[in-house]
């Protein structure tokens, strides 16, 4: 294996999620700007039953794309071909699933839960089938990311046009889960016009063998995502008991902030992916791209936990008002879930890529028990700071068993010298922000990012060549 081509795959990857990236970056900045927006015009207490519908419904999600949504990417990198074989029985499968959650969550939602709260998780619900007709998986599979990235930029932006023009105050909460009902079945049926051969060129069948041979290999990717939710939402379950709907609408907002990077983290992976998965059979190449996407992703995730940690009240009251400031806590714990999970994302795509989706099953098994004795022993006494604490902690706990795992792959964790120049460039912007903690966050943002750039580039892990973007060279 040439220098070269590792190069040619490094700059691959690169490319797939320059262009997945920035339209994941973008729809996710556009459904921000909509969720900010809903947060400030519902208030803490209606947007708190918003924010625990929604997590109720990513469980729901989770179930409906049957684990296809990482499993697919992998199978159609590796026989784009088979698609026609196998993608109408996945898609009828799927919508059987969501029609039978979104009878026996609207019945649920109407007839036995309190009121608004019912009817706002059965309204969110509706959006099931559009998760089950979802082909994303599929181009993402075809490395077709310029294609997603338009489609989820757009997606986003007609939810938050629906958003902005539907709700003005807490008697329009209703209007917000119509909105994603409509986004999101848009996108939806673009992502199938988009298809090779367009939808049409698929007849709407289910072949059971088909289906079954899938299921077998996704469901431990469905328990996987399902106790993964449970890590990344139970908390919010816990304070809705323990205290009050206000205090899940402040932690939901901490938690916005954190989950614009950790979704950037999860596009990087699935551009990872595909990549991995066709140079199983060229060891050499795939060690080279395993250690240059764990020291990139460090450089690129270490820079955000330090300045989100420093800079956490300005951002809290620039972007929800000063009544939301009890968030700026839990912020400032949460942010360092970034670096972690992103080490994580990585070693998943590893792992996925070798078939071994049965270890990341025990992996978040052992880590979702832990997170609910974190959760017990320190959300009644300690609330929203308690609750940011467990899922650090338990966040810690899960990337070192998932690196472990991915060891033995032949892919063992890169070595620590890779680090030392993010370290410096990143403890040295620390310093900086915290010696002139009066500047205000434009300020602060822009001299935190020059101070990293410059003392990165110093040490050599930032190299500019004429006529081309930076390398990132850590």
């Amino acid at each position: 294996m040439t220098e070269s081509s590792g190069s040619r795959h490094d700059a691959a990857v690169g490319r797939s999620f320059l262009k997945l990236g920035t339209g994941e970056a973008l729809a996710r900045l556009v459904a921000f700007g909509a969720t900010a927006y809903l947060a400030r015009r519902l208030g803490a207490d209606v947007y708190g039953i918003i924010a625990l519908a929604s997590a109720i419904l990513l469980y729901l999600t989770s179930i409906t794309e049957c684990g296809v949504e990482m499993l697919g990417i992998s199978d159609v990198a590796r026989q784009p071909s088979g698609i026609a074989a196998f993608l109408p029985s996945i898609l009828v499968a799927r919508l059987m699933i969501a029609a039978a959650l979104m009878l026996l969550v609207t019945g649920t939602g109407l007839l036995l839960l309190p009121q608004p709260d019912g009817a706002l998780l059965a309204g969110y619900s509706l959006t099931l089938g559009a998760v089950a007709l979802g082909t994303q998986w599929v181009h993402l599979g075809l490395e077709q990311t310029g294609s997603v990235a338009m489609v989820r930029v757009g997606t986003e932006a007609l939810t938050a046009l629906l958003i902005v023009l539907l709700v003005r105050g807490p008697g329009d909460a209703g209007a917000a889960p119509l909105a994603a009902v409509i986004g999101q079945s848009a996108g939806a049926f673009v992502f199938l016009r988009l298809l090779p051969g367009g939808a049409s060129g698929f007849r709407a069948a289910m072949r059971s063998d088909v289906v079954a041979a899938v299921f077998r290999r996704s469901w431990p990717l469905v328990l996987h995502g399902l106790l993964g939710l449970a890590i990344f939402n139970s908390d919010f379950l816990f304070l809705r008991v323990f205290r009050d709907s206000a205090s899940v609408g402040y932690y939901a907002v901490a938690y916005l902030l954190v989950s614009f990077f950790l979704n950037l983290g999860v596009s990087y992976s699935m551009g990872l992916l595909p990549v991995l998965s066709r140079l199983r059979s060229v060891p050499e190449a795939e060690r080279r791209l395993h250690d240059n996407a764990m020291a990139q992703t460090f450089a690129g995730s270490l820079p955000v936990a330090i300045g989100g940690c420093l800079l956490a009240h300005q951002f809290i009251d620039l972007l929800f008002g000063r009544g939301y400031q009890p968030a700026a806590l839990g912020l400032q714990i949460l942010i360092w879930c970034i670096p972690v999970a992103l080490f994580r994302n990585v070693a998943q795509a590893v792992l996925i890529s070798h078939d071994r989706q049965g270890h990341l099953l025990r992996t978040v098994g052992v880590a979702a028990g832990l997170n609910l004795l974190l959760n017990v022993m320190l959300i009644p006494r300690w609330g929203m700071t308690g609750a940011a604490v467990a899922t650090v902690l338990t966040e810690a706990v899960r990337t070192v068993v998932v690196l472990g795992y991915s060891r033995g792959t032949g892919l063992p964790f890169t070595s620590w010298r890779r680090f030392w120049r993010t370290a410096a460039a990143g403890a040295t912007m620390a310093a900086v922000l915290a010696l002139t903690s009066a500047v205000p966050w434009w300020g602060a943002v822009a001299l935190g990012a020059l101070v990293y750039g410059v003392v990165l580039t110093l040490l050599g892990g930032l190299r500019f060549r004429r006529g081309a973007l930076p390398d990132l060279a850590v």
